[in-house]
């Protein structure tokens, strides 16, 4: 529905000129990478498998658009076709070879997968209920497309310092994805006008943040210029020297809300004169039919249960909407094909993707209900499942996903299979959104759900395990959700039964699931989750150290992310969670102020020793070199020294809790500072002296370092700054032990981007040699 640009033909085609360099060795798979991406071509975890991404704006596709992707699929033999969580389509599977002629085809359907990564514009999320229901200020959709096709016809659109998000809503009442996208927009009307609420900022990736208001009411003729000059601002300011920083809300962190607002207001300004930037939404050419087979009447109680949990009639227009789950959004060639070939006989405006990962059916008239169960039963759907079952969505993990730490679909399975043998009447648990992701970057929006578990290692002695944090929005609807504590991931599925039976248990005190969840929501996790505080050791009991749906042992040396940079940032994480932790139970009356004040002191000290290569093995060893590394070092500033001391010896901190939670915000302030290489902004690196034939000579020699008796992840943090001292080229050669430390070092400075030019093994220890990128 949204415009082919007029660039896409040679855009594609200068995309395969570089796959063709690429196999004939012209070009590295780095140079490819940084063209495919923003095409919307990824490569999978199994080297040589990719991906293509296509844009369905807010879901929208028609049959015959979806019949094409069918078909598309079945020519590249697709393993699966995916629908993600930004309500688009995925094409797994792919041979690089199939990749150019794929986009052709969809190309010719009106389908682009150009934006579906990179620093570009992705695929707009709209609420799926636009255009059907009365609780619409008015249908966002005819905005969202025109806005799509405005903007993927820029070229600047495609080369941003990263990723840039926009989504509509319905209303203010049920704001929802637009309150954390970069761009949101939210349909009001004032005087008879239309227009938009808009935010900018918002993301729910690491450091979360909504967005910020930057206009009460924007005329609807302003729409594309107000996107317009979004992404002229987040040109001008945006980080492009480190990807982790890069997204709109870093601006806003960096230079406050007030001069970031009006930096923004500034490039909307020099756009207000351009009558060609105003904006008309776009008249979609939707047909409705009615079907030429005759209707089914179904009388089954199986029929009227489906009828009763997934269909809704629709206020606004005729007809029903219906959504029909697919487990984890995946689907197959077959199945679409079938699927579009059924669907059309409605109309072209009858399909939706939504952010739960299904489909959702509009204007099916009722007497056709009958015939919508019969045929997704008869293509081997599962329809007999409460609603609560359907909606736990999760990201693809570790499976595909080079990034993932954990398998949240083997944990979707786990939780489905535990819920129903729990006894619990699923019917009466509300609607509320489980979402489940791999690791801590929220593609499954953990942190924008009801209930959330973002993907992180624990460890018993020697051994990780995967783990959880859980996340729930206790403090209303649209807020960000909140990370409360740790779960292994063996003990997920009988939590949430434990969870939502102490909901159905006292939902009759609240007026709904968000009222309990401000009420109780905190308090009822916290005393779940200490009912799982204790893992057992790997001889105890060894499932929990095997992730859901694998039979090889929980290890990250397989994943993209090796684990002891992963275990680095655990460790700081939990001080930073334990700080948070005290802090909160500081303003419960009654609590012990002297022992959590001193909790807070010890956690704040030791949080980033590791950073600096300090494995403290007591209580005043911690304090000691905190004061030593970041203290006497000018890090932290030295007013804090006393209460150091203080808990160290053993004197009272009543009546210090002001100097106290001023300890803890300059430790998290430097750590917000520190960059890849673990140093921290303000800290000086010493001038190396000598001549130019000197320095170049230093240059070539080699650094030995031994880290024999070094455990993951400190010998990992070692490496990590000896490098940091180093020219790039020099060598470093470094001894590690046998087992985690050669399984897991080498595979984190790889991910560092640094050559392992050698690994050698000598009698019971190891020898890496590494040149520094």
């Amino acid at each position: 529905m949204y415009r082919i640009p007029e660039s896409l033909s040679a855009d594609i085609a200068y995309n395969q000129t570089l796959i063709e360099k690429y196999e004939k060795g012209e070009i590295s798979g780095g140079q490819l990478k940084s063209n495919r991406v923003p095409m919307g071509i990824y490569e999978q975890r199994q080297d040589g498998h990719y991906m293509l991404r296509i844009r369905c704006t807010g879901g929208l596709i028609t049959p015959v658009q979806l019949r094409r992707v069918a078909e598309v699929a079945a020519q590249v033999n697709s393993s699966h076709i995916h629908i993600t969580t930004r309500q688009e389509l995925q094409i797994h599977n792919v041979d690089i070879d199939d990749a150019t002629p794929a986009l052709l085809s969809l190309k010719e359907a009106g389908l682009s997968t150009q934006g579906g990564g990179g620093n570009t514009i992705r695929n707009m999320l709209v609420n799926e209920q636009g255009g059907i229901s009365d609780r619409q200020t008015f249908d966002p959709y005819p905005y969202a497309i025109e806005l799509t096709s405005r903007l993927i016809a820029e070229k600047d659109s495609w080369s941003m310092p990263r990723k840039l998000k926009i989504a509509f809503d319905i209303n203010e009442e049920e704001a929802n994805f637009s309150l954390v996208a970069d761009l949101g927009l939210i349909p009001v009307i004032r005087e008879g006008e239309r227009g938009f609420k808009v935010y900018l900022g918002g993301s729910v990736a690491s450091n979360p943040h909504k967005g910020w208001l930057v206009f009460e009411f924007l005329p609807e003729k302003d729409l594309f210029r107000a996107a317009k000059a979004a992404k002229n601002f987040f040109n001008l300011n945006g980080n492009r020297k480190n990807r982790h920083k890069a997204r709109i809300r870093y601006i806003f962190y960096k230079n406050g809300e007030e001069e970031s607002r009006r930096l923004y207001q500034e490039e909307y300004e020099k756009l207000r004169g351009d009558v060609e930037l105003d904006f008309k939404p776009a008249e979609l050419p939707f047909e409705h039919r009615t079907p030429r087979f005759s209707p089914i009447e179904d009388r089954s109680l199986q029929f009227q249960t489906w009828k009763e949990r997934y269909a809704k009639r629709q206020t606004v227009g005729e007809g029903y909407s219906v959504v029909i789950p697919f487990l984890h959004g995946n689907t197959s060639a077959e199945v679409l094909s079938k699927v579009a070939d059924f669907l059309e006989e409605f109309g072209n405006d009858v399909i939706r993707f939504t952010p739960r990962q299904n489909m959702q059916l509009r204007n099916i008239p009722e007497a056709y209900l009958g015939n919508v169960y019969q045929f997704f039963k008869g293509i081997g759907l599962t329809l007999d499942k409460a609603v609560i079952l359907n909606n736990l969505t999760s990201c693809t993990g570790a499976d595909t996903c080079r990034l993932g730490i954990c398998l949240p679909k083997g944990l979707v399975k786990a939780i489905q299979s535990k819920l129903e043998r729990s006894g619990i009447d699923l019917d009466a648990v509300p609607d509320i959104r489980l979402n489940i992701n791999g690791c801590s970057n929220s593609c499954a929006q953990n942190a924008w759900s009801d209930l959330g578990f973002s993907g992180r290692i624990g460890r018993v002695g020697d051994h990780p395990y995967p783990a959880y944090a859980v996340w729930a929005r206790v403090n209303g609807k649209q807020e960000l959700a909140e990370s409360i504590g740790y779960i292994s991931a063996r003990d997920v599925p009988q939590f949430v039964v434990d969870y939502l039976g102490k909901y159905i248990e006292e939902k009759g005190q609240y007026a709904d699931y968000d009222a309990f969840v401000r009420a109780r929501g905190r308090e009822v996790i916290k005393t779940l989750l200490a009912k799982y505080e204790e893992v057992p050791t790997f001889e105890e009991d060894k499932n929990y150290y095997y992730d859901w749906g694998s039979e090889e042992k929980f290890s990250l040396t397989s994943r993209g992310q090796a684990e002891c940079s992963a275990g680095l940032f655990d460790i700081i994480e939990l001080d930073q969670a334990t700080i948070k932790e005290k802090q909160e139970a500081l303003k419960v009356e009654g609590a012990d102020r002297e022992k959590l004040l001193r909790e807070i002191v010890f956690s704040a000290s030791r949080m980033l020793l590791v950073t600096r290569g300090a494995d403290p093995r007591t209580d005043d060893e911690v304090y000691r070199s905190f004061e030593e590394l970041f203290i006497d070092a000018g890090l932290v500033s030295g007013e804090y020294k006393s209460i150091v001391e203080k808990a160290r010896t053993g004197e009272t901190l009543t009546g210090e809790q002001e100097k106290v939670d001023g300890l803890a915000a300059a430790v998290n302030a430097l750590y917000a500072t520190m960059d890849d290489s673990l140093q921290f902004k303000g800290a000086t690196t010493p001038v190396e002296k000598g001549t130019k034939e000197e320095k170049e000579e230093k240059t070539l020699e080699t650094v030995k370092k031994d880290l024999r008796g070094v455990a993951c992840p400190m010998n990992f943090v070692k490496t990590k700054m000896e490098l940091s001292k180093m020219h790039s080229g020099q060598i470093l050669e470094i001894l590690l032990d046998d087992g985690q430390p050669i399984n897991n070092v080498p595979g984190s400075v790889r991910q560092e981007g640094h050559q392992v030019v050698s690994t050698e093994k000598i009698g019971e220890y190891w020898k890496v040699v590494i040149k520094k990128k």
